[in-house]
């Protein structure tokens, strides 16, 4: 692929920095496209700013039987394993050095020796291998995991982490046989390098020269689980949806129809029961008939209440609205009041990918650290959408691997 600033490969370039060299060389996060050293010398970015610490922290997720493969330093300890799920091996944090090859250095159960390892490649008697991210691209996979399994799958499915091992080594094993083993652009597995007209790029990966020295890295480069400024952002955008802007649901008419089943519970009992229901449980309840319509009116109380208790969006767990009231000036409006557009906020933050321009301005000031978590999140998203996978298989033709009963059925 050459460097970051073209698409052409160029044999006698020569590597700019650590950074740069990292990314070509496949080390890097698979979830988010950064790497795990940013001492290269990036423009106008000091890595020992407090913001891009969390680049530091990463841990390697792999199976426990193929410890051994990827193991470059002999002896009989073995590292600390924090996973306790059966076959998975999840370390504590690693350290990385790039030199010559990109290792990870894991202190072993003793803490008194260091145990090195290579990652992101596969042998063709394990065809497995150990994936290095950072540990907020971990927890925010494995939220985004655990939602969407629970709107597709049994609660007593595998745990997240496995799947999550599990849909990251199917699309690595796919692209590796589908581009092969020299090929730069093999490791990354959810097309990073990636820029479209309507989003921009990717990642980092995907950024052209001039972006990268403005600085448009840095929200590439937030952390996307402590956010700095979420709630204030949340307030400014109630502030910004007024009752004149929100979108109005239409009750349909009562009909002259017999109540049916569920229909025939009064409105207390149905209410009692929707307080153990998920959300989008309730609001497909309210679809089902007219009546249902009419018993469960979906207010901009029901939206307030769901949006700020998490029901609602998975990836806005951390909303502290206690502390959003306290950005309440005494000449706005009560905080609670049902006269603001909690509906159109609700339908506004749902969404995970925003385009460069024409986007609703309500969003203009969002911190970049939940522009990232939407954008790991969304990865997560098309990873696990099985017309995603069809779509590869399209462009790629058929490499032996099928994901469609696999995904359902979870890992084995």
């Amino acid at each position: 692929m050459g460097n970051l600033w073209s698409s052409q490969v160029d044999e006698d370039e020569e590597w700019e920095n650590d950074v740069h060299y990292s990314m070509e060389s496949g080390t890097f996060c698979v979830m988010c496209g950064n790497s795990f050293d940013l001492s290269g010398g990036v423009c106008n970015l000091n890595p020992k700013d407090q913001r891009y610490q969390w680049l530091c922290n990463y841990r390697l997720l792999g199976q426990i039987e193929d410890m051994n493969t990827h193991r470059l330093t002999s002896g009989h300890t073995e590292p600390l394993n924090t996973s306790n799920i059966n076959g998975i091996f999840l370390s504590e944090r690693a350290m990385f050095q790039l030199a010559g090859q990109a290792d990870f250095r894991l202190q072993d159960e003793s803490g008194t020796d260091d145990i090195w390892y290579n990652a992101l490649w596969y042998s063709q008697d394990s065809e497995s291998t150990l994936f290095p991210l950072h540990e907020a691209c971990l927890e925010t996979s494995v939220r985004a995991l655990e939602h969407l399994r629970s709107r597709r799958e049994p609660t007593d499915s595998e745990p997240a982490l496995k799947i999550l091992y599990h849909v990251l080594n199917k699309r690595f094993l796919y692209r590796h046989r589908a581009a092969g083993q020299d090929d730069f652009a093999v490791n990354d597995i959810f097309d990073l390098r990636h820029r479209s007209r309507l989003y921009g790029p990717c990642s980092v990966m995907g950024m052209n020269r001039i972006e990268w020295c403005g600085g448009h890295y840095d929200r590439f480069y937030a952390d996307p689980v402590d956010i700095n400024g979420l709630d204030s952002f949340i307030f400014e955008v109630l502030l910004s949806s007024s009752s004149q802007d929100k979108l109005v649901e239409i009750i349909p008419l009562a009909t002259a129809q017999e109540p049916q089943g569920i229909e025939r519970l009064p409105v207390e009992i149905l209410d009692t029961i929707c307080d153990y229901l998920p959300t989008q449980t309730i609001v497909k309840l309210h679809r089902t008939s007219k009546r249902m319509a009419l018993k469960l009116q979906l207010d901009d109380a029901f939206w307030r209440r769901s949006l700020t208790t998490g029901s609602l969006h998975a990836h806005l767990w951390d909303i502290d609205t206690e502390n959003m009231k306290t950005f309440r000036q005494p000449s706005n409006v009560n905080f609670s009041s049902d006269d603001w557009g909690w509906r159109s906020v609700a339908k506004l933050l749902a969404t995970k990918q925003f385009p460069i321009t024409g986007r609703d301005p309500r969003l203009n000031g969002m911190p970049p650290g939940f522009w990232n978590r939407c954008r790991i999140w969304h990865t997560i998203e098309r990873a696990l959408d099985l017309d995603y996978f069809d779509k590869l298989k399209r462009e790629h033709g058929d490499s032996g691997i099928d994901f469609r009963d696999e995904i359902r059925a979870g890992p084995t």
